[in-house]
């Protein structure tokens, strides 16, 4: 059987996701960017603005880094709603290989911080490669 598994990852860690990925065979992926928000919505802008120092005070944020608080500000708008820029990682691969894939991205993306990711696993009914007419397994 053949399993479909979905990322939603950090942009700075797809190169380390794929890099891991090829070093146990698994060559074959499409990667879409994409944006999103999660569980916080967009509220904790600690989380997301943490590469700004902390001697920064609320304002100096606002007005000297673009945030999507800012942004709530100059629309008036009453809490900020954005969208995280992400990237999507879609593979297939065979059911045996799932949670060993699964385990490797999950090393590879946590760091601790809220946006770490996602991961789906779906169940694939088929595949098939145009070019040669293979099915299954050997289509993957």
């Amino acid at each position: 059987m053949l399993i479909e598994i979905i990322a939603i990852l950090r942009r700075e860690k797809v190169v380390p996701t794929m890099r891991a990925l090829d070093a146990i065979g698994l060559g074959a992926m499409t990667l879409l960017t994409v944006s999103g928000r999660g569980r916080q919505g967009g509220n904790l802008m600690t989380d997301i603005d943490r590469e700004i120092p902390a001697e920064y005070d609320a304002v100096s944020r606002i007005t000297k880094h673009l945030t999507p608080a800012s942004f709530a500000l100059v629309h008036s708008l009453s809490r900020p709603v954005f969208w995280i820029p992400k990237r999507m990682l879609q593979m297939v691969v065979p059911s045996a290989m799932k949670d060993e894939v699964i385990d490797l991205i999950m090393s590879v993306n946590r760091t601790g911080w809220m946006g770490d990711g996602k991961i789906f696993v779906t169940p694939l009914e088929g595949s098939v490669r145009i070019r040669t007419g293979e099915q299954g397994q050997e289509s993957v």
